[in-house]
């Protein structure tokens, strides 16, 4: 495996100190004296007051930066030092594939039978060089049926790999920089193997990983094509290779998710441009494009006790929803799997009536394909909400931990779960309604009561 050498983005050299990044960020808001004396202390490597405790790891504070020093790099940089002294908390075994159990092991419990058989052959095949390949994902695997079984998949040959760990994507959003390194040396093996040229993937953000941050911040470069599949969507709509059959009428507003506003913002458009095409008329929110606020995974990243990571999460999610119901849209629609698997629990917990779409979904029904919705959302974010009140009572037993395993093993993956007979007990538990709203109503008193210390 060629070693690659981790390069820092932080330009040092560049920040002015100016305090605007910390200032102008949606989540922290700091008065402008304060912002500049936090990014002396991090820069300094002091105790942070603010940021590594609230940052919800959504970029902005890049885009704000007269100087372009990057700081958001800054903020990676020093979470990456905690996590080489203090770990991980033990809640983060359930997004790590080489850990056990983990959500997808766990959610193999409750899949379907074709789910199951879409995700098989999806993890089963072995590209060949001439194939032009869509990487499914580690959360889009979540809702195999956002794919599955559409013609949207005839162009691609579609592959499942976890343990690439969406590039180490989610990862890097939380500053765990020197195991997203060797992530980024395995994908390079795998991409070696394959010998593929054209790589597509159902998430900007591993898009944006593989060809951006792999080779400029993780000296790997993969030498490949990767493709934007919203811009092939987008392309595909033009051209008519995707044809459009049944003209939506209904009005949307669009989540653009953290990953977004790398790049200058260069995901932003084409989401907008696919829904117009497929007939959404667009309402915006009050926060958008660098401005956005995060879906609540980020709110993980920043973490101080591992018991209040869900609360932190939904609370942040109650934000987009909040903005999401003031503009009148019929739907909400997200261009990220990892944001709408977490957003389909929030929608649940908080007991919000807008739809929820991610905007394959609007394609396909555009398309004229016809979709179990919302009936197998709401299942699955059950299926999810159950997952994660399962590891969190399990962590609780649990220390702080170290990912050591990049390479999960086999005979512990996604397709052998052992009984996990309390996770059984507390979905068959969620099936009834009255469950479900004492429970939403318990947890959101908890999650109050967490603000308010």
């Amino acid at each position: 495996m060629t070693t690659g050498k981790r390069i820092s983005a932080f330009n040092e050299e560049l920040c002015d100190l100016c305090g605007q990044c910390f200032h102008l960020c949606p989540v922290l808001q700091l008065p402008l004296e304060e912002s500049k004396k936090e990014i002396e202390r991090l820069i300094k490597r002091k105790e942070s007051k603010y940021v590594l405790s609230k940052c919800n790891t959504c970029f902005s504070c890049n885009l704000y930066c007269p100087q372009n020093a990057n700081p958001y790099q800054l903020i990676l940089e020093r979470w990456n030092d905690k996590y080489k002294k203090r770990g991980a908390p033990p809640l983060y075994k359930f997004v790590c594939p080489t850990e056990v159990p983990n959500i997808w092991q766990l959610l193999n419990i409750f899949l379907s039978n074709q789910e199951r058989k879409w995700i098989f052959d999806w993890m089963s095949y072995t590209p060949n060089p001439e194939d032009t390949i869509l990487i499914i994902g580690n959360y889009t695997h979540l809702f195999p049926f956002i794919l599955g079984g559409s013609k949207l998949l005839d162009f691609f040959k579609p592959i499942d790999l976890i343990d690439q760990w969406e590039g180490g994507a989610y990862l890097y959003q939380g500053g765990y920089l020197d195991v997203v390194q060797k992530i980024a040396e395995k994908c390079k093996t795998d991409f070696d193997k394959w010998d593929v040229k054209n790589i597509a993937h159902t998430v900007d953000a591993v898009q944006y990983i593989f060809s951006e941050v792999h080779r400029k911040e993780m000296g790997v470069n993969h030498n490949r094509d990767f493709i934007n599949f919203n811009d092939w969507m987008l392309n595909s709509l033009k051209s008519g290779e995707l044809p459009i059959t049944n003209k939506l009428n209904f009005s949307v507003t669009i989540h653009d998710n953290c990953y977004s506003k790398a790049l200058s913002g260069k995901y932003w458009d084409p989401p907008r441009k696919i829904l117009e095409m497929c007939g959404c008329e667009i309402k915006e929110m009050k926060h958008i494009k660098k401005d956005s606020l995060c879906c609540g995974f980020g709110a993980g990243a920043s973490w101080v006790r591992n018991s209040s990571i869900p609360f932190d999460l939904i609370s942040e999610g109650c934000k987009k929803f909040k903005e999401a119901e003031e503009t009148g849209a019929k739907a909400l629609v997200s261009y990220c799997s990892g944001c709408l698997y977490l957003l389909w629990a929030t929608r649940e917990l908080i007991g919000s009536k807008i739809d929820l779409y991610h905007i394959i979904e609007i394609v396909r029904m555009a398309m004229g394909e016809q979709l179990q919705y919302p009936e197998q959302h709401i299942k699955r974010a059950w299926d999810i909400i159950a997952i994660i009140t399962y590891q969190l009572i399990i962590s609780i037993l649990q220390n702080n931990f170290f990912i050591k395993r990049i390479s999960y093993d086999k005979n512990k993956s996604t397709f052998k779960p052992k009984h996990h007979l309390l996770l059984k007990l507390i979905r068959t538990l969620f099936r009834s309604e009255i469950i479900r709203k004492i429970f939403r109503k318990l947890f959101l008193l908890q999650m109050t009561i967490l603000k308010t210390r």
